[in-house]
């Protein structure tokens, strides 16, 4: 999703209407994010879920920095901790602690932590059912698991599905109206982006509660071109409006209770 850092960078690759039509569509709001912003509802949805400033937190894919200020919780909880395949993790600011790890195994005692997220992460995972076993093992008894992820069933997860990598390389970033210094997108599995195959992957890991929530943003994917991005605005109008058809609807928060 793109947020107040990414559309400021977009602004500089984007066409003139189609920041007329992004401004008018999606008009910034008194917090700084655009209308229908899907990161600042997530981030808002994890502070509610947890102790603040009492837990222990562990951000599992971190990743860089976060340019966002909505994505920062460093100094709001007691200690958030971070781990991520990529080494880029070990430089990001807002971490008390970071490691590397293999993407599954995660290096803490059993009941280390009060709260644990993933943001844009689960679509990375190759494999669920090991990654979800180690995410309960690390969570303390009533714990909470929030994560953010792409719908299997939406247009933009559908095509990148069915492309190959070096595609998502050579387009992504572009569409995205990110510059090309930007990060290459990370390989992507879909193993477990359904709210379905949550909710059966998740009862099968252990976690006694699951709640899932469906959201459908702005179209971020499709800056590069007006027509496309007015199509991708009847979309949103459409599966936003009725609820029947929430199913299609880009983006999966889920809360898990351990």
């Amino acid at each position: 999703m793109v947020t107040f850092y990414s559309l400021s960078l977009a602004r500089a690759f984007m066409k003139p209407s189609v920041t007329k039509l992004l401004d008018y569509y999606y008009p910034f709001q008194s917090d700084g994010y655009r209308y229908l912003d899907g990161t600042y509802p997530f981030y808002q949805w994890i502070r509610e879920s947890i102790d603040l400033p009492n837990a222990v937190v562990l951000n599992v894919g971190a990743g860089p920095t976060a340019k966002e200020k909505e994505r920062r919780l460093k100094g709001q909880v007691k200690r958030l901790v971070g781990t991520d395949p990529d080494v880029i993790v070990l430089q990001n600011k807002d971490l008390d602690e970071a490691y590397v790890n293999d993407g599954i195994q995660l290096p803490f005692p059993d009941a280390s932590f009060d709260a644990i997220y993933s943001d844009w992460v689960i679509e990375h995972v190759e494999k669920p059912d090991e990654f979800l076993k180690e995410v309960y093992r690390v969570l303390k008894p009533n714990g909470v698991y929030l994560f953010r992820t792409a719908n299997w069933w939406h247009y933009v997860t559908l095509i990148a599905a069915f492309t190959p990598h070096w595609f998502h390389k050579l387009v992504a970033n572009r569409a995205r109206g990110m510059t090309q210094e930007s990060h290459d997108p990370w390989l992507t599995f879909y193993r477990m982006n359904t709210p379905s195959a949550i909710r059966q992957k998740t009862q099968q890991a252990g976690f006694k509660q699951c709640e899932v929530r469906l959201f459908e943003s702005h179209p971020s994917y499709l800056l590069f071109n007006p027509l496309a991005f007015r199509v991708g605005v009847l979309y949103e109008r459409l599966v936003n409006k009725f609820n029947w058809l929430a199913r299609f609807r880009h983006t999966i928060y889920v809360k898990l209770i351990k």
